[in-house]
């Protein structure tokens, strides 16, 4: 063939081998690689949602709770004014009793007007 002597043919036939055994190796440490990035990613995603699910959850709770008050405050307020508006009628009672009574023109407390008076 060419005139290589039986070492110099082994010689290039173990480098050739060598090469094969290094660029296999590398080509192994790139898939390796890449797979480890993609279980990064998938890693980083499942924290991703189970961090956001966290905060939905967190931020629904703190809806329902402002939700709540904002209802307590309702009925606080409804409360309130049927109080003023009890309130108000019973003192448009009083004046109505209070202009029937007799001598509405005199001045001081009579027996009649003492008795409108709440124990």
């Amino acid at each position: 063939m060419f005139g290589f002597s039986k070492p110099v043919v082994a010689g290039l036939a173990v480098l050739g081998l060598v090469l094969a055994i290094i660029v296999a190796g590398l080509l192994g440490i790139r898939e390796i690689r890449s797979m480890l990035d993609a279980a990064a990613a998938g890693a980083r995603e499942l924290s991703d949602a189970k961090w956001t699910a966290e905060f939905e959850k967190a931020n629904a709770q703190a809806n329902k709770r402002i939700a709540d008050q904002a209802n307590a405050t309702i009925q606080i307020q409804a409360d309130a004014a049927n109080r003023v508006n009890y309130a108000s009628q019973q003192l448009e009672e009083l004046r109505k009793r209070n202009a029937a009574l007799p001598d509405g023109d005199t001045i001081g407390l009579s027996a009649d007007r003492g008795r409108m008076l709440p124990d």
